[in-house]
């Protein structure tokens, strides 16, 4: 029963942390609402797309923080539940992809009905909460849980994403390879096997939120990284 409750702070403190929309308070820093543009999230990919590289680069700081912060909380508070810090991690992927804080900005839509609490609160995030796809968060958290990983995959993703120009393929390449390279570190004895388990619900996540960039990509209308929207619309 101690574990549960500790596993389900951790969880906890992740989502809270994943849910801060920093891609919606730096875009508006430029006046802009971001949710209004390019693919509707607060990613740093349509941060960058709408407002330009200083806010992309405040809003991947800020979002890479949201995955380290709650990790650190985590691991100072419960040191022992190695295993329980790994939902927190998932608790910030999962709160940057459906934050309830942009659900909460979101206007009401009187055409839309939720059913009553608390199913309704929970349609309501997944209809109206959504966020980036949360790469950055995620690779925060993990920087955060278990370094090298980090370390090994950077500078690959960072040269796929040069190469392709394409974020989402940057993105989908981390979520399949991710697992892969757990999988040395946990067979050396480096990681435990939770670890592993963690990064495949991680990729299986990243996967998900990535069916329209997929689509995109087979379609070729997927915008390349860095690529400015021709218009859009202020003081929105």
């Amino acid at each position: 029963m101690e574990f549960v409750l500790i596993a389900l702070t951790c969880a906890l403190l992740g989502y809270l942390f994943g849910a801060f929309p920093t891609g919606y308070f730096v875009g508006r820093m430029w006046n802009i609402d971001v949710r209004k543009h390019g693919s509707g999230r607060t990613g740093g990919t349509n941060v960058l797309r709408t407002a330009g590289w200083t806010a992309f680069t405040l809003t991947v700081i800020g979002d890479v923080l949201k995955g380290v912060l709650p990790v650190m909380i985590s691991r100072a508070l419960f040191p022992d539940a190695r295993d329980a810090h790994t939902l927190a991690v998932v608790g910030a992927l999962l709160g940057h992809n459906w934050s309830v804080f942009i659900a909460m900005l979101a206007k009401p839509d009187p055409r839309v009905t939720f059913a009553p609490p608390p199913l309704g609160w929970i349609q309501r995030i997944a209809q109206q909460g959504r966020g980036g796809a949360g790469v950055a968060t995620s690779a925060g958290a993990m920087l955060a849980l278990f370094p090298p990983l980090v370390l090994i995959l950077i500078v690959p993703i960072i040269l796929i994403l040069i190469i392709v120009r394409y974020a989402s393929v940057a993105s989908l390449t981390t979520a399949i390879v991710s697992p892969f390279v757990m999988l040395f570190f946990v067979w050396r004895g480096d990681a435990p096997w939770s670890y592993l388990l963690l990064n495949l619900v991680l990729s299986v996540i990243i996967i998900i939120v990535h069916i329209p960039n997929i689509q995109r990509l087979r379609a070729g209308t997927e915008r390349r990284f860095g690529e400015r929207l021709v218009q859009r619309k202020r003081n929105t």
